[in-house]
C-alpha cells in the first residue's frame, strides 16, 4: 500500500481531517534495517505497506482496496498480497475475453496506485469439460504473456486440471469446492 496514495483515497472518501492526520502519522516516518550474518544494513524508509500485526492494518488494507476493479462477470478473490480472479462461461472465447478485460482494468488500477505485481507468480489456468487440444489465446498482464498452466496454487490450495497429475499429487479442481463470494 502506497502511503501517499492511501492518504489521497482517504481524502477522496471524505474522511474527517483529524482522522486522515492520525493515519498519516501512523504510516509515516517508519524505518527498517536488515541484519544478515551479524551485519546490519543502513536504515531505510518504508514508503508502502502497513505494520504487520497492527489492529489498524486490516482496516487500512480494506480501505485501500475498496476501489479494486469489479466486474459482474468476474469474482475477485483478495487476501493480503494474494489475488485471484475467476470467471465461468460455456464459451472459451467469452472466458478469455472477460479475463483479459479484467486484467487490463487491474493493470490500470495497479499502475495508478503503485501496487507492485510479481508477474513471475501470475498464472492462468482454464478448467473445461473434455480434453480439447485447441490452442488457447494467451492472456497478457503488465506487458507480459501469461502462460496457460496445468496447475496453480492459491492460498495453499493446489488447483490441477484433471488428468494432469504426476506422482501422488492430490487432484483438486474448482468443481470440488463451493467457491462463492460473501
Amino acid at each position: 500500500m502506497w502511503h501517499n496514495g492511501h492518504i489521497v483515497k482517504l481524502i477522496n472518501y471524505q474522511f474527517p481531517d483529524y482522522l486522515i492526520k492520525i493515519i498519516q502519522r501512523f504510516l509515516s516516518n517508519r524505518k527498517f534495517q536488515v541484519k544478515i550474518n551479524q551485519v546490519l544494513s543502513s536504515v531505510g524508509n518504508i514508503q508502502a505497506g502497513t505494520p504487520q500485526g497492527s489492529s489498524l492494518s486490516p482496516t487500512l488494507y480494506n480501505i485501500f482496496n475498496s476501489d479494486f476493479p469489479r466486474n459482474d462477470k468476474v469474482l475477485n478473490c483478495l487476501f493480503a498480497d494474494d489475488s485471484a480472479i475467476l470467471t465461468q462461461g460455456s464459451n472459451t472465447r467469452f472466458i478469455i475475453k472477460t479475463l483479459q478485460s479484467q486484467l487490463e482494468c487491474i493493470e490500470y488500477w495497479c499502475t495508478k496506485w503503485r501496487v507492485a505485481i510479481n508477474t513471475d507468480k501470475t498464472k492462468a489456468i482454464l478448467f473445461r469439460k473434455g480434453h480439447s487440444r485447441k490452442v488457447l489465446k494467451t492472456l497478457s498482464f503488465m506487458e507480459e504473456d501469461l502462460p496457460w498452466e496445468n496447475q496453480v496454487k492459491y492460498l495453499g490450495l493446489l488447483f490441477l486440471i484433471p488428468n494432469s497429475l504426476s506422482g501422488n499429487m492430490l487432484n483438486i479442481t474448482l468443481t470440488n469446492f463451493g467457491i462463492k463470494s460473501i
